[in-house]
């Protein structure tokens, strides 16, 4: 049984589930986001055969990787929150998946830019689901203590996820070289199109799994704060500055982590000629082994921060994130062998994924239970926006207008600016951040 009494909400919380229920719901959750990014990442080893069968552009498989996310998270993603700070969670994050794998199903179905771009929309629309609903459930499964590592794993599915994709779409790849498939009902597809519909298939028996994860008791339990009604509004005004810390910061390192890592396929196979198999096997394994290892170490030293005292650790550890990834993307950028441009992408991943665990981890500690989900929803919202909506559009485009359509040189270019913006935000936010935690652990 987890401690309880290593909360910071006092004798009036529930206690925590045991620890068995806990450690299955973070493994179904776990495995879910792990599916979210193996769908959204898969594209980017997919650039070359769907520009070539689409007739897309570079600029416009910027904006399938990223902004089709981005336009559902902005107009959407807070009554999705909305609903997982009212309703049983469980049941939004079930049917998240089940809308994110029949839409991936559907966008290998397209046959042009715009029901491609739709499909992928729809995509965003149910991975918008998984971070507010796991943020919240962790919250109520597990004592701050435990929750750096948990979240470190958890933060580890986006890189087995993109793994996943990598390794899983480049054998595919590699297995049916040109040849299409015909499939009874849909049709003849192209090897792409079987890469998503596989993909699509692996979500249906997850949705069914999380079936058997119970919802933990809501530790907030009390809506006011001293004589104040505790509200979406109250909240973002009591943690006003250390929120647009949080926010600058972590945005500034999603738009470089994703300006850079939905590109490495891409730099690989054209300028250093390898085969989109090897580059997705590759890639798939320096995922599968960097980026867990990355979120995992970030979620240990942020515990031993925890431990000794110090709230503003996952700030500081952010800062050693901006700190690898800016000298990295530099690397890549400027690599004049295969070698040494995978060694660049290594750093890249390895330091990047440090953020997805520091940033829902964060939220955590300084933004009430009762609008929690919202906040985590504002946050992806911005995230995805500006991070991912924009920065692999933002490259494509720097590009194509100073860099002679050379990526690996507006990543150079694109990934430092944003990686110092991060920096800059998480040190000037840490004595509000350590005020906003502070108050919250007096409730």
């Amino acid at each position: 049984m987890l401690d309880d009494t290593e909360t910071r909400h006092g004798a009036a919380s529930p206690p925590y589930p045991p620890k068995s229920t806990a450690m299955l719901a973070a493994f179904v959750l776990f495995v879910a986001y792990l599916l979210a990014f193996a769908d959204r990442a898969v594209i980017s080893l997919l650039v070359v055969p769907i520009e070539h069968d689409l007739a897309l552009s570079n600029v416009q498989m910027g904006l399938l990787q990223g902004t089709a996310f981005a336009i559902f998270y902005a107009l959407f993603g807070l009554p999705v929150a909305w609903a997982v700070d009212r309703f049983n969670r469980r049941s939004i994050a079930m049917a998240g998946v089940a809308a994110w794998s029949m839409m991936t199903g559907l966008a290998g179905l397209a046959r042009g830019f715009s029901p491609f771009f739709l499909a992928r929309v729809g995509v965003g629309a149910g991975e918008a689901t998984i971070l507010p609903t796991a943020t919240s459930l962790l919250a109520d499964y597990l004592p701050p203590v435990w929750r750096g590592r948990a979240l470190g794993v958890f933060a580890s599915g986006i890189y087995l996820g993109s793994g996943l994709a990598y390794v899983l779409g480049g054998l595919i790849l590699h297995r049916l070289g040109q040849r299409n498939l015909a499939l009874p009902l849909l049709g003849v597809v192209r090897p792409w199109q079987v890469v998503l519909l596989v993909l699509a298939v692996l979500g249906m028996p997850l949705a069914m799994l999380m079936a058997f994860m119970r919802e933990p008791a809501r530790r907030h339990l009390q809506l006011s704060w001293g004589k104040q009604r505790v509200s979406l509004k109250f909240c973002l005004a009591r943690a006003r500055t250390a929120l647009a810390a949080h926010i600058t910061g972590f945005t500034a390192m999603a738009f470089a982590g994703f300006g850079a890592t939905v590109w490495l396929p891409t730099i690989l196979i054209r300028d250093h000629g390898w085969s989109a198999g090897q580059a997705g096997t590759h890639l798939g394994l320096l995922n599968i082994v960097l980026g867990p290892l990355g979120s995992c170490t970030a979620g240990y030293l942020v515990d031993r921060l925890e431990h000794y005292k110090r709230d503003d650790g996952k700030l500081l550890i952010a800062v050693i994130a901006a700190l690898g990834v800016a000298p990295a993307a530099i690397m890549l950028g400027f690599a004049a062998s295969a070698g040494a441009a995978f060694t660049a992408a290594a750093l890249i991943v390895f330091f990047s994924s440090f953020l997805w665990g520091l940033a829902p981890g964060a939220l955590q500690e300084i933004v009430h239970g009762a609008a929690l989900g919202r906040v985590v929803a504002i946050y992806t919202a911005a995230l995805n926006l500006i991070g991912f909506g924009l920065g692999p559009a933002a490259v494509a485009l720097v590009a194509k207008l100073w860099c002679h359509d050379n990526l690996g040189q507006a990543v150079a270019l694109v990934v430092p600016l944003a990686a110092g913006l991060a920096m800059v935000a998480f040190l000037a936010g840490r004595p509000a951040y350590r005020a906003a935690r502070r108050q919250l652990g007096s409730l």
